[in-house]
């Protein structure tokens, strides 16, 4: 594990990090999507992650829960001070330290039972205190400090489940369309399909303008954007995994490679083949 502060890195090669973030202007992030699960505690600013297209507008004490695979992105309100702690943590490490009882909260973390908590005072102190101890056990050299700081992660996870279970998920600003988000699963489990605008819109009964039009609002991208980028992502995964590049631009739908070649680009900023020898296969920014 490495504690970090003021770092903003991409990729996850320890058990778990920890990052205290605090920035004065806005970052801007695209949507995407990590290989591990990923806690915010919102400290200060105002923040709407839109998860799996829905939109959660994070206040201060505010955890979010973005279980690995889903596709997030956030935007961030200029003009103030954003501080937050980021924690990442692999499935395989909670499940090796709480068998399988500690990634309950990612487990259940979605349109039905929420993404959002709030902790109150108490519990953002102890939160904030347990994270400290773990990096000051993680920075030290004393007897045993590696174990001490995976019992302290125990501890704090432990903490994080009992807020998801026992709070709510506060009302959002706009309540999630309960089309548009099973749209977006059907997105998810059709990357190889027909995604076009006319059979969705046949799909699900809705017009191609209105689709278009909730969309947008449910998600801060239009259709189109929003599945080329799930597609690109998905692909890169593959890629990153040993997939042959045009294999995996079949399995998410492109039949033109050209036009893969184009998408991807535009996201990763480099090409399928350079990005799979730099064993790139993950996630993009993080936030």
């Amino acid at each position: 594990m490495e504690a970090v502060s003021g770092q903003k890195r991409g990729f996850l090669h320890e058990d778990f990090r920890i990052f205290h973030l605090k920035d004065s202007k806005a970052p801007k992030v695209e949507y995407h999507y990590h290989e591990f699960d990923k806690l915010v505690l919102l400290l200060s600013g105002r923040v709407t992650y839109h998860m799996e297209g829905i939109p959660c507008v994070l206040e201060p004490g505010d955890l979010l829960f973005v279980p690995h695979g889903s596709i997030h992105m956030p935007v961030i309100a200029s003009g103030e001070e954003y501080e937050r702690y980021v924690i990442w943590m692999t499935p395989d490490f909670l499940n090796r330290i709480g068998g399988g009882q500690l990634s309950v909260c990612f487990d259940r973390a979605g349109p039905v039972e929420g993404f959002l908590r709030r902790t109150g005072p108490s519990d953002r102190l102890s939160l904030i205190k347990t994270l400290d101890d773990i990096r000051e056990a993680a920075l030290s050299d004393k007897y045993l400090s590696p174990m001490m700081s995976e019992k302290l992660f125990a501890v704090f996870m432990i903490k994080v489940c009992r807020i998801f279970l026992e709070g709510r998920d506060r009302l959002q600003r706009r309540a999630p369309d309960p089309k548009i988000t099973g749209i977006i699963k059907y997105i998810e489990e059709n990357l190889g399909g027909d995604l076009s605008v006319e059979a969705l819109s046949s799909s699900f009964y809705i017009s191609r303008y209105h689709l278009m039009r909730r969309f947008k609002e449910q998600s801060g991208y239009t259709l189109h954007q929003y599945i080329t980028r799930r597609r690109v992502l998905a692909a890169a995964a593959m890629i990153g995994d040993g997939v042959p590049v045009t294999k995996a631009a079949q399995a998410v739908g492109y039949d033109n490679y050209s036009a893969f070649l184009r998408a991807f680009r535009s996201i990763f900023k480099a090409s399928p083949r350079s990005f799979g020898s730099m064993g790139s296969k993950k996630d993009i920014d993080n936030e």
